[in-house]
């Protein structure tokens, strides 16, 4: 994932909260899942999936708070 090193922090921010959203959808889907249902491969994707959400949303969160420093520290 490439983030604009001038991005503003209410944008950065927002695609983090957007990444954790999908982890968390991810998640509870995991939950319900009944496992002996689930393929091996299917668990290995959603985790996949999940750990470069989590990854994205980290470095997101990150860039977000550089922009709040950059911006004068308005919403950090």
């Amino acid at each position: 994932m490439l983030i604009a090193a001038d991005g503003s922090y209410l944008d950065l921010q927002e695609c983090a909260e957007q990444r954790l959203s999908a982890v968390r959808g991810l998640m509870h889907s995991l939950s319900c899942m009944k496992l002996e249902h689930a393929g091996a491969q299917d668990l290995s994707n959603v985790a996949e999936a999940a750990a470069l959400l989590l990854d994205d949303a980290h470095d997101l969160f990150k860039a977000a708070g550089a922009a709040a420093k950059r911006e004068g520290c308005k919403h950090a």
